[in-house]
């Protein structure tokens, strides 16, 4: 059994409550224990925390991860791999805004959120391309079925759906995420 004694550090956990200077203990990864001189268990690694803050992971709400496809685009990279930007500032949750859409989605998936260590959810763009060059705007790859199909095939993935930088002076984008996320009651 693996076991770290975080000691001394200011714990704070809005879902506890919580915000006091305090010992945690994690075993196998897990908390197992938060509270005051919790000592030291046999074989304990410890962690001197005075000084800093201990939390549980934070969330990064809008971030882009489409990574590695070679386009100057968010969709390639103008994006960034989760791993190497979540861990070192305490962020292990990554939440793609819409960068891969239902035709793109699949290689998004096996490209970057299958390889990250990261847990990576995604809003779907309702373009099918997402933001390649030219997908934001094309109205006939807004496609609602399509998009509800994806976000039930991956449901611990896809969160929602996505509009952004629609310039046509319609609401062609934001109708199609309307209709796919009453489709699948995601927002």
């Amino acid at each position: 059994m693996t076991r770290i004694l975080i000691q001394g550090g200011r714990v704070i956990d809005p879902s506890q409550q919580m915000d006091t200077t305090a010992d945690v203990l994690l075993e196998d990864g897990t908390v197992t224990a938060v509270g005051t001189n919790l000592g030291q268990p046999d074989g304990a690694e410890v962690i001197d925390a005075r000084g800093k803050v201990v939390s549980p992971g934070l969330i990064d709400l809008h971030a882009h991860g489409y990574a590695g496809t070679g386009l100057r685009a968010l969709t390639g990279d103008s994006s960034v791999y989760p791993d190497g930007f979540t861990f070192r500032t305490g962020v292990t949750t990554f939440v793609d805004a819409g960068t891969s859409g239902w035709r793109n989605f699949p290689d998004f998936k096996q490209r970057v959120i299958d390889r990250a260590k990261t847990r990576v959810l995604a809003f779907l763009n309702i373009c099918g391309v997402g933001m390649a060059p030219v997908g934001e705007n094309n109205v006939n790859d807004m496609d609602p079925n399509m998009a509800a199909k994806t976000a039930k095939a991956y449901p611990h993935i896809i969160v929602g759906f996505k509009v952004a930088h629609f310039s046509k002076p319609a609401w062609n984008d934001v109708d199609n995420a309307e209709k796919a996320g009453r489709m699948t009651r995601l927002p």
